[in-house]
């Protein structure tokens, strides 16, 4: 049997133990044509059978389902410029805020100024409201010191106030009654008529001297005057309702500490 072994002029020698050459050399056409039949037998006799419980293979395409959308650069450009878009709105919005800012922080300023004013000027007409309110309370005191009231003087239905106080004044001071004419001014009464307040006692009468002098002179002799105490009246000084108010006040502390007085007074004896 011829060697199998062949030497390539170009490619140097190739081992292969079963070389077609050598064997269409050492047998026949028949022979050779039987021996690749029984070959093509013994292959498929061996070939492996598939497996009853074959694994699952991933296909493309559901690798391309599962997988997310590629990522391109036209797509993450899109995201820049929104971003930017979004950026830019957010700009302007801020300096809309920023400008609306500013002008607040300066109207608080101009307001915080214009109250600062507003507190000086009336702390300045207050002052000026407390001086006038006295002013007026000394002009009121000053035009009273004319005055002169007259209480427990009997309503009659239709009277002449004037010419019965005058009546009477005559009777206090030994004048005239033509002078008392010419120095009292007016005469009238305070309060309405009927009052249901005041219906029980007779309303005061107010007199206004023409002179202080003669009023003076009226306020003095009356306390000691028959008539007052024939016709039980009495002449008191015209206050004003401060005045009372103070008053009033004066006299029932002062009647408050006198009644104290009185009860320590009781338990030294």
């Amino acid at each position: 049997m011829a060697n199998f072994k062949q030497v390539d002029k170009v490619t140097g020698p190739v081992d292969h133990d079963y070389n077609l050459l050598a064997l269409t050399e050492a047998c026949d056409e028949e022979e050779i044509e039987a021996m690749m039949v029984d070959t093509a037998k013994t292959r498929d006799d061996h070939t492996p059978l598939p497996s009853p419980n074959p694994k699952k293979v991933r296909t493309k395409t559901k690798d391309k389902l599962k997988q997310p959308d590629e990522i391109t650069n036209e797509v993450i450009f899109d995201a820049i410029q929104t971003l930017i878009k979004r950026f830019d709105e957010q700009d302007k919005r801020l300096k809309i805020i920023e400008k609306t800012m500013e002008e607040n922080a300066q109207a608080v300023k101009v307001n915080k100024e214009d109250i600062g004013e507003l507190k000086k000027e009336l702390a300045d007409v207050r002052k000026e409201n407390i001086s006038l309110r006295q002013q007026c309370l000394e002009h009121a005191r000053y035009k009273r010191r004319w005055d002169l009231r007259l209480i427990g003087l009997p309503e009659k239905e239709n009277e002449d106030t004037r010419e019965t106080v005058i009546g009477i004044l005559t009777r206090v001071i030994p004048w005239s009654v033509e002078k008392f004419r010419q120095t009292v001014d007016t005469v009238h009464r305070l309060g309405k008529k009927n009052d249901a307040a005041t219906n029980k006692l007779p309303r005061p009468v107010i007199i206004q001297f023409g002179m202080r002098t003669v009023r003076d002179e009226v306020w003095k002799k009356s306390r000691e005057a028959r008539v007052c105490k024939e016709m039980n009246i009495q002449f008191k000084e015209d206050f004003s309702k401060e005045d009372r108010e103070v008053m009033a006040k004066s006299a029932r502390s002062q009647e408050k500490w006198e009644k104290s007085l009185f009860k320590r007074r009781l338990c030294t004896y």
